[in-house]
């Protein structure tokens, strides 16, 4: 009896062990400038760095996010970073054509066998912003067709 309840978890557990999902990423952008020491804002907020710096934004549950750079004496220079989120299994990725029955929603039989990943990361992953003297800025909203001013 002892050894029948022993098979019996030993194959729970196998079946469980084979549908394992991993979860990793890189939450981290790096901003840099032209000059260094530009204060850094996210979502308008500031983040109380300054470039360089290595910004944290959040993992598998991030957003999409507007960084500001600002440094006295030079025009704002804002950048969207995406929050990019991935998935797949193992057999995605080998490109395996084993054809498998969906089961229970989204997944297939070959997935209880094989490790399903959900990575993230941001893009861009780094951002270099030239920060223009104040009123300088090459690209000007209101400049006339043609380059001219």
């Amino acid at each position: 009896m002892q050894r029948a309840a022993l098979s019996s978890s030993a194959l729970v557990l196998a079946s469980l062990l084979g549908a394992c999902t991993w979860f990793g990423g890189d939450p981290h952008v790096l901003v840099t400038s032209q000059p260094a020491g530009a204060e850094i804002l996210i979502d308008g907020e500031a983040s109380g760095s300054t470039t360089p710096t290595k910004l944290d934004l959040g993992g598998l549950m991030g957003s999409d996010h507007l960084i500001t750079l600002r440094k006295r004496g030079f025009d704002e220079e804002s950048r969207r970073v995406i929050h990019h989120a991935h998935t797949y299994t193992s057999r995605w990725v080998d490109g395996s054509d084993v054809r498998a029955i969906d089961f229970p929603f989204w997944w297939t039989l070959g997935d209880w066998f094989t490790p399903f990943a959900v990575g993230w990361t941001y893009v861009p992953h780094s951002l270099h912003v030239v920060l223009h003297p104040a009123g300088q800025s090459p690209v000007d909203g209101d400049a006339a067709p043609g380059g001219s001013r």
